[in-house]
Parts: C-alpha cells; sequence; structure tokens
C-alpha cells in the first residue's frame, strides 16, 4: 500500500509540473525592426507608429516606425539583432523596419547617435540607417553620426569600416577606424580625414551627457578631435551626465 501511494504521489507532483510548463511559454522573439529601451536619463519623448505618446520605461518594447525625440535627455536602446544604439540629447530618431523600403534599421533625422552593431555573419543583411543627406552600412563596428540643422552628416568611426554614401549618385566612401568624413545636402561624401584622438578609436561611448555637437559645433571639419572623446566600458556603464 505505502508502495502504491509513493507512485500516486510522484505522478501527481508530474502532473503539476506539465501544468506549470503549459502556463508558461518560452518569451516571443522580438519583431525584426523593434527595440527596447535598456536605459534612458532626463525627460524623453516616445510616440508609437500611430501617433500615440508612450510612456517610456526600461524595457520597454518600441515597434518599428516609432519616434525618439530626447530633448536634453538620452535614451540607450537594444535592436532585435544585438546591436546597441545610445541616442544622445536634442535628437530625433525613427524606428524601421529593415525588410521594409530601403532596409533602414533606423534614420537619425536630427542630433547624434553612438552605434554599437552586432556583427554580421555570413550572408546575414549589413546594418543600415539613413540620414537626411547619407545613407551608413556597416557589418559590425562602433562608430558614432551626428546631423545638425543644415542637414549635415558627420561620422565617426571607432571601430571595423563603415561605408557611407550620398544620394548624390556619387562614389560611397568607406572610412576605416580613427577617421570621419561629412555628407553636405547633394554631395557626395567627403574624403576621410583622421581624427586626433586616435587612442579612442576602439572605444564604445554609452556616457549620456547634455549638449552634444548640436548647433554649436556642427562647423566643426571631419578629423578634428571630437568634444566628448569615447570612455571605455560597458554599455550600462558611464551614464551620469558630464
Amino acid at each position: 500500500m505505502t508502495a502504491i501511494r509513493q507512485i500516486f504521489g510522484c505522478l501527481t507532483v508530474l502532473l503539476i509540473l506539465a501544468a506549470a510548463t503549459g502556463q508558461n511559454p518560452s518569451p516571443t522573439a522580438l519583431p525584426v525592426g523593434s527595440a527596447t529601451i535598456a536605459e534612458f536619463k532626463g525627460e524623453v519623448q516616445v510616440h508609437s507608429p500611430q501617433g500615440d505618446a508612450v510612456t517610456a520605461q526600461r524595457g520597454t518594447s518600441l515597434p518599428a516606425e516609432s519616434k525618439i525625440d530626447t530633448g536634453k535627455g538620452s535614451m540607450l536602446l537594444d535592436l532585435q539583432d544585438g546591436s546597441q544604439v545610445l541616442v544622445k540629447p536634442n535628437s530625433h530618431v525613427l524606428l524601421k523596419a529593415p525588410s521594409q523600403e530601403k532596409g533602414y534599421w533606423l534614420e537619425l533625422l536630427l542630433g547624434k547617435i553612438n552605434a554599437k552593431v552586432q556583427k554580421r555573419l555570413g550572408n546575414t543583411p549589413s546594418f543600415r540607417m539613413g540620414t537626411p543627406t547619407a545613407v551608413i552600412t556597416v557589418r559590425g563596428t562602433q562608430f558614432s553620426v551626428d546631423v545638425d540643422k543644415k542637414k549635415r552628416t558627420h561620422v565617426e568611426v571607432y571601430e571595423g569600416l563603415v561605408e557611407v554614401a550620398g544620394f548624390f549618385h556619387g562614389v560611397p566612401v568607406m572610412v576605416r577606424p580613427g577617421y570621419s568624413t561629412g555628407v553636405e545636402e547633394n554631395r557626395d561624401p567627403e574624403t576621410p580625414r583622421g581624427m586626433e584622438n586616435r587612442e579612442n578609436e576602439n572605444r564604445w561611448n554609452p556616457g549620456v551627457a547634455p549638449g552634444g555637437r548640436g548647433e554649436d559645433d556642427h562647423q566643426k571639419q571631419p578629423g578634428t578631435t571630437h568634444p566628448n572623446p569615447p570612455n571605455s566600458g560597458s554599455p550600462e556603464h558611464d551614464h551620469e551626465p558630464e
């Protein structure tokens, strides 16, 4: 009788575990083109593809066509492919689905981002993003993109290779670590020039700081020293204002 009770007890436990497993399915993967808010500072505005205001919270998933306006704040995004993008203050970003239209993951309409793109292997499509004057294509790298109010695009590369093309149907340029280029409206990209802070070319800077290049320093030419050199560290650190 004791043996029967033990067997019955084991079967009961197994049934309970099976029921619990059925009630907790594995999490669904994020749709391609979506992003998750990893962290943010200050007041930021997020709008859904339909134009509705979305409350910014850590862990919130944003679908493609969501719009991010940082104002004096900033936001760190985890993209669906494992890449990370830090949206700096005074920036306007539109998330995109790479399987549609131009194949962009995002568009930087104004302001600055720092990006750490997951390395592409084999036939995996390259990471592409757009600005009002340029298309940036990479297969795994660390770089920054800045767009001023005159729509000039400035690209700095810290690791890997970045292809920068304009909309003037000219030849794109390849920018290697420690170099930068600029793209004016209706112009080809400038010949890449070396940056003075070469020791920082392999660093990733997720630090959140007010300002950025923006309106006061958009006159800087490619090759000049970055006003806030990237700091070493993981994307989860160095988020205090400078």
